[in-house]
């Protein structure tokens, strides 16, 4: 699990620590060079970390289960809870990154894929419980559509 130092850090470091790390993602345009910072700067769990929730977040917004999200993404209940709890109350960042995510074709067919790839490893009866393997029409979450 990742822990941060005991060490008391002043608001105003933290601030300047938060601004230099906010710059230098800004600067970084191409999809290749922002992987090999964010792959040097994080450890393994933190990588994975930070991919679960924002694939929670999308499946959240597609209007999949959590049951569904669960044994896709191999999380807790408890993890898609607090992400779609941040969803509902503090949104702006996820929206901004899940809409314009849920608008790439690309990203659409590996979601499909991936929800198609995992129920594929169950057995019939198992499988059953995603009929159509497909998200419901009108998702009930505020990303999906239904909030202006």
């Amino acid at each position: 699990m990742t822990q941060i130092s005991r060490k008391y850090l002043p608001k105003e470091t933290e601030k300047k620590l938060f601004d230099l790390f906010f710059k230098a993602l800004a600067n970084i345009r191409n999809p290749s060079d922002i992987e090999k910072f964010l792959f040097s700067l994080l450890g393994p769990t933190e990588k994975t970390m930070l991919a679960k929730r924002l694939g929670i977040a999308l499946l959240l917004a597609k209007g999949y289960n959590y049951e569904t999200i669960k044994d896709v993404l191999k999380v807790s209940q408890e993890t898609i809870a607090r992400v779609n709890s941040v969803l509902n109350y503090r949104s702006e960042g996820y929206e901004m990154v899940v809409n314009k995510a849920l608008r790439d074709e690309q990203l659409g067919e590996f979601l499909k894929g991936l929800i198609k790839e995992t129920a594929s490893v169950f057995s019939y009866s198992s499988y059953r419980k995603w009929p159509s393997l497909e998200p419901p029409k009108a998702p009930k979450h505020p990303l999906g559509g239904t909030r202006k």
